[in-house]
């Protein structure tokens, strides 16, 4: 407390008036970082549910049935982002038709 009494002296309520609009775009700036996180969750679920994704050419390659585990090698039969033996997820599959890279486009 200050000598007469009060909590705030003049000066100090001078010194937080000034920093009130940084903290108050520090918080906005959050508050959009949050939003812009949850609707690429939200567009990245969209293509994790889909029964297939499409490879830059435009065929269509299953997101259910058996892989290639890029960390264990092993064999396995489930969804194509993580592999049911070690665990790993998958950045990238080989298109079935051309062999192209197709990104999986819930990693990006």
């Amino acid at each position: 407390m200050s000598k007469d009494g009060h909590r705030f002296s003049p000066e100090r309520l001078f010194f937080l008036a000034l920093l009130l609009p940084f903290y108050a775009l520090y918080g906005l700036f959050l508050l959009a970082r949050a939003i812009v996180r949850a609707w690429r969750k939200a567009k990245g679920l969209r293509f994790a549910l889909a029964s297939e994704i499409r490879c830059p050419n435009g065929h269509a390659n299953p997101t259910v049935g058996r892989f290639e585990c890029g960390a264990c090698r092993a064999v396995y039969h489930g969804w194509v982002g993580r592999c049911s033996v070690c665990g790993a997820g998958a950045a990238w599959i080989a298109c079935d038709v051309c062999g192209v890279a197709i990104p999986l486009p819930w990693e990006r």
